[in-house]
């Protein structure tokens, strides 16, 4: 089951890894889970999708302002 949800939803198992990680304090496997997600979706706005496009429920907008907001606010910034 968890291998279904991972392929059909790739960033937000990004993102969830990535704040499930910041949990338990591996702050560089939740840089990388993070900047995972960034690279996912632009990859899709270099595909021609759009910022109000929707991607997994949310805009894809929404999705690259949550991945930079964990990355700063966390001090994961490179």
């Amino acid at each position: 089951m968890i291998n279904k949800i991972h392929r059909e939803n790739p960033v937000t198992h990004c993102y969830t890894k990535g704040k499930q990680y910041l949990k338990e304090g591996d702050n560089d496997k939740a840089r990388d889970y993070f900047d995972m997600g960034i690279a996912m979706v632009a990859s899709k706005r270099k595909d021609g999708w759009e910022v109000d496009d929707i991607l997994e429920g949310t805009k894809v907008e929404t999705w690259l302002m949550r991945f930079w907001v964990k990355l700063e606010n966390n001090n994961l910034m490179l």
